[in-house]
């Protein structure tokens, strides 16, 4: 499958500043593809987005859609002209217009019958018929949501860009909107950019997940192997904790770091890499994490445990790793 979108060595810097907002950003997106673009706040992702869609020029490299250079060194087509949906983190509906005309907004050029289909079409695939006459105030956060991935919709875009889209919600209704748009996007076939810094959200949508610190693109990978083999501490570290371990001589083959639920705690001390004084014992419901000072100058080690398993503070134990991990 050839990729619909590409960014080639893609950099931006807003006026005034020193420091680049986006650097050397390379990417490519296949077609029917869903991507999240994974990060903390100021890592670039709202950034290569708005690039994207035409709302910012970019200092140096190129955008292509398709077979179309949407901006280059000679090159910048406008907004309007890109066919790129957005749903912008706030949605931004039309106070003024009720649903049915707030989806229509983009396909007011179609003729009124092919509207009305689409919109009903719409209406239903996102579970609000009967919401057409209402206004913008009169609907809840999450049918908001709904509404404005309807109106992004509706003209047919090659290409949707989401930026955060579920961020003002409570975790529940996120859980459910992101399940409902991922597979609006698939049934659909759009091909689409999802802006977030929830890992869960990103796990749970995508097909691909770039993830970005600093303006640059750090790893690009399925979530599966974003999640067992991150390309580093940083990427590993958008996940949760991480260990940095301790060297272990000429063994290069062994990981640098690892998370807490990768390692065991053992008392046959044969069998592991490091041991040490267990120094804090947390509840976390069906695990407890484990601190375990290692009586040197390396950093202590978090280790996830089974939360019904009996261990105290002062005791000594052995760090393994576990069976299904990198060097279990």
């Amino acid at each position: 499958m050839s990729a619909q979108l590409n960014l080639e060595s893609l950099s931006f810097s807003y006026p005034g500043s020193k420091q680049r907002a986006l650097e050397d950003a390379t990417l490519a997106v296949k077609d029917g593809e869903l991507l999240s673009l994974l990060g903390k706040s100021g890592s670039g992702k709202s950034t290569l987005l708005r690039l994207v869609a035409g709302l910012d020029r970019p200092s140096s490299g190129s955008i292509t859609l398709g077979q179309e250079t949407l901006a280059g060194a000679n090159t910048f087509i406008r907004p309007e002209r890109r066919q790129i949906g957005l749903v912008p983190q706030g949605c931004d509906l039309f106070p003024h217009l009720n649903v049915t005309r707030n989806i229509a907004y983009g396909i007011r050029h179609w003729s009124r019958r092919e509207r009305s289909l689409r919109i009903d079409e719409l209406l239903e695939q996102v579970g609000l018929v009967g919401f057409g006459k209402r206004l913008p105030h009169e609907l809840s956060g999450g049918e908001t949501q709904r509404i404005a991935l309807a109106r992004a919709l509706a003209p047919k875009p090659r290409l949707l860009l989401l930026d955060e889209p579920f961020s003002n919600l409570d975790v529940e209704l996120r859980e459910t909107l992101r399940t409902l748009t991922a597979d609006l996007l698939r049934a659909q076939g759009t091909t689409a950019i999802f802006v977030t810094h929830h890992s869960d959200d990103a796990f749970s949508i995508s097909d691909r997940i770039a993830v970005m610190q600093g303006g640059r693109i750090l790893q690009s990978a399925p979530a599966r192997e974003i999640w067992h083999a991150p390309a580093s501490p940083e990427v590993a570290a958008l996940f949760g904790t991480i260990n940095m371990l301790p060297p272990c001589g000429d063994d290069s083959s062994r990981p640098s770091f690892a998370r807490p639920d990768q390692l065991v705690l053992d008392s046959d001390m044969s069998k592991c890499f490091a041991g040490g004084t267990i120094r804090r014992v947390e509840f976390l419901g069906s695990v407890q994490r484990v601190t375990l000072d290692l009586g040197t100058s390396d950093e202590p080690l978090s280790v996830d445990t089974p939360s019904g398993e009996s261990l105290k503070e002062g005791e000594t134990m052995g760090v393994r790793w576990r069976a299904e991990s990198p060097n279990g």
